[in-house]
């Protein structure tokens, strides 16, 4: 067994040699014929689309050449009616100008002057010819060169086409209106005919075949409509367009290089067999004058012929290479079987959770005996991981513990916009009754508090944010999603508020004060995840959802749970509501209506209270002071309590008491106090006015005038 299991260390080295050693060589190899066919394509492009921006220009300045012949007859013609004179002078021209092919002039039937309907001059078997448009069944007034620039009243160049007598080959013509100014009055003028100059399609071919990139290479001509007007094969002139040619050959590709050509002014990419029947790239460029498009097909094999070569040169080398490396490493493996069984009893009973072990006996210096004391830090690592594990699980939901010990970015700072249920629950008045105490005893007070709250949220898969003083923050949905995030948040509210019965029967042995709790809560997307900094973070929600559920939060009064309404509808009718308030917030434009829930599920949850107040046998005298955020106002309002029930009091005073303000309520002599929320004002006679209280926390004197009835 130790044999073989030498053997296979010696066999597994070997191949980690050979197979390393192949796949730098195969990504060396790899780059480099990737960055130098990129550096060819590169200068392949470059040379391609300059040798065809060069034809575009040389064949721009053919066609400018020719639409001069036009202005040039048009200034003969201004200056006189005879056109004797203009026959000569246009055949020296085109003798001398290889570029225009013929040109003339066509007057309006009916209007023609005394020299007849006008005369073409063109080449014709190496000699200057002419005729007149005049002859028997020409109806020049018919053709497209006539016609458009008389319906446009500006030059066009026509299409392509065949002209009979006038040369009898393919051209395209440029064509210009001539007008008669109007007798007195320049801005009046009449159409006198055409002036013409001709190009010659064969001119065309010629020179786009001195543009090609090796042997295989083309060049061609295509119009504004993607007819062929120069091209290799003369059968594709005139009756082909690209488009055709991707009907018949049935190619997409074919039709979609069609379009860009004509929508593109200039582009180079790469064409598959499209256009030359193998792998191709396509340089093209337009020509202003017509608007048609000149390209340049560029084989692929010929451009990367010398690449291909060196890389079968660079295989064969890396093969004789990897051949030298296969006797490198097979006697590693003899002195390390031993230590490395040991290892693997070790690490197996880590595995169990076994994290006391001690390797002490492989007393070497080389990689093995690095490995196992790696092996014993590990274990002390894991051994603390799960101490902090443990210590987590103190503050943190399992979720979120795991998400951040277990997950490779569990630490990183960042967060994402969710939507989760948040839920906000705070203590009345417990700053001021803990104020006389002992700290010790604050601590237990409100340990007791706490500890239940936590459990129960806990339950409840809740992830606490904060804990500040007596209030909690948490929320539901995060960092595992949670498709009924809100149902659970306002179970677990209802929950902690029917656990305060059990915390206040506590308190009350030990003759502390009886506490109130109210808690809101409210479904938003906020941001959540670890905020903070790489020194101190933590895992929580940020967003003006949270503030808002903060201010939810501070209309509640004791044993109240409010939602908001988008956990009233999220909810429907499984909950049970209560009563509705309508309340003004800060930073909000309307009111917002918030709901009273005490039951879930169609069954009342939290215990009843007797909340209609009922007459006191005689009016009690208290002492009224504002708190404004947990600070008591210095200025003392007189009142007198008329009416109690379980949660609420109904005082007179005087002095004016907002709505929704926080009370301190004193008895004479500080033989008691209670806190509340001021939840309804109403005017009485005399400038009085009766403030409805409900209390948030009583003082163990206070608590039995509340029971009264």
């Amino acid at each position: 067994m130790v044999k073989r299991f030498r053997k296979s260390i010696a066999v597994q080295m070997t191949l980690l040699v050979l197979g390393s050693t192949a796949l730098v060589l195969a990504l060396v190899e790899t780059y480099s014929y990737v960055r130098t066919r990129d550096m060819i394509l590169d200068t392949g492009e470059a040379v391609a689309m300059h040798l065809t921006r060069s034809m575009t220009r040389r064949l721009e300045q053919d066609f400018r050449v020719v639409e001069k012949v036009p202005e040039t007859l048009s200034l003969f013609l201004a200056g006189s009616q005879d056109n004797t004179g203009l026959i000569p002078l246009l055949h020296d021209y085109i003798r001398r100008t290889p570029e225009v092919f013929g040109g003339g002039v066509f007057f309006e039937p009916g209007g023609r002057p005394a020299g007849g309907s006008g005369f073409h001059v063109f080449r014709e078997n190496g000699r200057i010819s002419e005729n007149r448009p005049d002859r028997a069944g020409y109806g020049y007034d018919e053709k497209p060169f006539y016609i458009l620039p008389k319906v446009f009243n500006h030059p066009v160049w026509t299409d392509p086409y065949f002209d009979y007598g006038g040369g009898n080959i393919l051209k395209v013509t440029y064509s210009a209106p001539l007008y008669r100014p109007g007798p007195g009055d320049s801005r009046t003028r009449t159409f006198r005919g055409v002036v013409t100059a001709d190009i010659s399609l064969k001119r065309l071919s010629e020179l786009t075949r001195s543009v090609h990139m090796g042997k295989r290479g083309f060049s061609f001509i295509i119009t504004d409509t993607g007819v062929f007007v120069a091209h290799p094969d003369p059968s594709h002139i005139l009756k082909e367009s690209i488009f055709s040619r991707a009907e018949k050959t049935g190619s997409p590709k074919m039709r979609e290089i069609g379009r860009r050509m004509i929508r593109e002014e200039q582009g180079f990419i790469p064409i598959g067999p499209a256009l030359g029947g193998e792998e191709s790239y396509l340089a093209w460029d337009k020509i202003p004058s017509p608007g048609w498009t000149l390209g340049t097909v560029v084989v692929k094999s010929e451009l990367f012929r010398r690449l291909d070569m060196l890389e079968q040169q660079a295989v064969a080398i890396g093969i004789a290479g990897l051949v030298l490396l296969t006797a490198a490493s097979i006697l590693v493996a003899r002195s390390l079987s031993g230590p490395l069984v040991s290892m693997a009893d070790t690490t197996r009973r880590i595995a169990r959770g076994e994290f006391e072990v001690d390797l002490s006996h492989i007393r070497r210096r080389d990689e093995v005996g690095i490995l196992a004391h790696s092996i014993e830090d590990m274990a002390k690592g894991l051994q603390q991981k799960e101490f902090i594990r443990d210590t987590f699980g103190r503050y943190l939901t399992k979720e979120v513990v795991a998400s951040l010990l277990e997950s490779r970015d569990g630490l990183k700072l960042g967060g994402e916009a969710r939507e989760i249920t948040l839920m906000m629950s705070d203590l009345r008045g417990v700053t001021s009754l803990t104020a006389n105490m002992a700290p010790e005893k604050v601590i237990s007070f409100l340990n007791r508090y706490l500890g239940k709250m936590v459990d129960i949220l806990v339950d409840h898969r809740g992830v606490i944010d904060e804990i500040i003083g007596d209030g909690i923050l948490a929320f539901f949905g995060a960092p595992e999603p949670m498709a009924d995030h809100a149902r659970r948040a306002v179970a677990c509210a209802l929950a902690m508020q029917r656990a305060m019965a059990e915390i206040n029967a506590e308190n009350q042995k030990e003759g502390l004060a009886r506490l109130e709790m109210g808690i809101a809560v409210h479904t938003g997307t906020v941001v959540v995840g670890n905020i903070g900094s790489e020194t101190r973070s933590k895992y929580g929600a940020v967003g003006a959802d949270v503030n808002f559920t903060g201010r939810m939060e501070s209309y509640t009064v004791g044993g109240q749970v409010l939602v908001s309404q988008a956990v009233a509808e999220a909810l429907g009718d499984t909950i049970h509501i209560k009563d509705t308030l309508r309340v003004r917030m800060k930073g909000m434009p309307e009111a917002v209506v918030l709901y009273d829930v005490n039951g879930m599920n169609g069954r009342v949850m939290l215990a009843e209270k007797r909340e209609t107040p009922v007459p006191l046998p005689q009016p009690v005298s208290v002492v009224i002071r504002r708190l404004n955020k947990k600070t008591l106002d210095y200025k003392e309002i007189n009142g007198q309590i008329t009416h109690t029930s379980q949660t609420s009091a109904i005082i007179e005073t005087r002095d004016a008491v907002g709505r929704w303000e926080d009370i301190r309520v004193g008895f004479p002599g500080g033989t008691g106090e209670f806190y509340g929320k001021v939840t309804k004002v109403t005017s009485l006679k005399d400038n009085n006015r009766e403030i409805l209280v409900r209390t948030t926390s009583l003082s163990a004197d206070a608590y039995p005038l509340f029971s009264y009835g």
